[in-house]
């Protein structure tokens, strides 16, 4: 056994980052699939969560990506009151490259092997019609087309709640939840990013962008001439008068470099993992800015995709994640009353419900 075996093996059984109830290594030559299914807790119910198609640079850090992640999404689901525990599915590759039917069905059948202990949905990298495709192996894939039974896009609900997470917490830090006036910077304008934007100006906010694709700010930018485009994270960060930042990339936007330098008094956005290591999370209460913990307000996806296998209804799904406004103020509540930061207040709820699940 080499020694990233033993490391792996180690963070399953020994760290921060285990506790899981089971991980699979999933193979298909043929195709070229290579990919790891974590399942973190089915305590509340079967695990759920995306699928996240990427590079990795190498497969032990797709490991701790999904160990991350699936257990972010057994928080997330417990705290938006689902009936599902966490999971997570990351296939190591360039999309752009290797992405194939053949390949996709090869994963379908490695979820479709868990019996329905992991449910699957798109991530990063991964989209509808890819779960339209998966979903041919197995029956346990939500996030299809509305044309094959699904919810469709689920981006939509996913910028509506990270809106009630941000209206949440300018009730809490200004006693108005309108964001009219305040200056919201939203990295990344993709799937998610381009519709908080949308519900940011119907609010009469003034918005700032970054991507790093030229194609999704020349989008927003072209549709919306008032919204002002920045060269890069870095400099958005930076952005005098910042009233709300949304990381909407990937994870560990905030860290010791990004967070001393952080002109925002508010932290609300749909990447998951935001917070780069333990005590971040101190950090920005010592700067006191706002932190909405990120699984808590970017939970319309999955309240969206978890209703799909129920017989999916929009308008059910709006209202209830409607109810993250809510939930993040209660959050921010307790936190304020425990003597904590709000992520820690989050994780205290979450495991509350977990337990009792079990």
């Amino acid at each position: 056994m080499t020694e990233a075996d033993n490391g792996v093996l180690h963070t399953l059984f020994h760290s921060d980052q285990g506790g899981h109830e089971q991980v699979v290594l999933c193979q298909d030559r043929a195709s070229g699939l290579k990919a790891v299914i974590a399942i973190h807790s089915t305590a509340l119910g079967p695990a759920l969560g995306g699928t996240r198609f990427y590079p990795y640079a190498t497969e032990e850090e797709a490991v701790a990506d999904v160990l991350n992640l699936s257990r972010g999404m057994s928080y997330k689901n417990a705290m938006a009151g689902l009936d599902h525990g966490g999971g997570k599915a990351v296939i190591i590759g360039d999309p752009d490259r290797i992405k194939s039917e053949e390949l996709l069905l090869a994963f379908g059948r490695c979820v479709a092997s868990l019996g329905g202990r992991y449910v699957t949905a798109c991530d990063v990298g991964t989209y509808v019609s890819d779960m339209d495709v998966v979903a041919r192996e197995c029956r346990w894939t939500t996030g299809r087309s509305p044309e094959n039974g699904g919810a469709g896009d689920s981006s939509v609900l996913t910028a509506f709640g990270v809106y009630q997470g941000m209206r949440a917490s300018a009730e809490h830090l200004w006693g108005d939840p309108s964001l009219r006036g305040r200056k919201v910077g939203v990295a990344g304008v993709g799937k998610v990013g381009h519709h908080l934007v949308e519900h940011l100006l119907e609010d009469g906010a003034e918005v700032v962008i970054t991507d790093v694709r030229e194609e999704s700010v020349t989008r927003i930018v072209h549709k919306h001439p008032s919204v002002t485009a920045v060269a890069d994270t870095e400099a958005l960060i930076r952005t005098e008068g910042l009233d709300i930042y949304a990381p909407c990339a990937l994870g560990g936007a905030l860290n010791d470099d990004t967070v001393p330098v952080l002109t925002a008094k508010v932290v609300c956005g749909a990447a998951n993992n935001q917070l780069a290591h333990p005590g971040v999370e101190k950090d920005l209460a010592d700067r006191s800015i706002l932190y909405a913990p990120d699984y808590v307000v970017n939970a319309g996806g999955v309240i969206q995709v978890a209703d799909e296998l129920h017989g999916f209804d929009f308008d059910r799904c709006k209202a209830k994640a409607s109810k993250i406004f809510d939930t993040t103020l209660a959050i921010f509540a307790r936190a304020k009353g425990d003597g904590i930061p709000p992520a820690a207040a989050a994780d205290r709820i979450a495991e509350q419900r977990i337990s009792e699940g079990r």
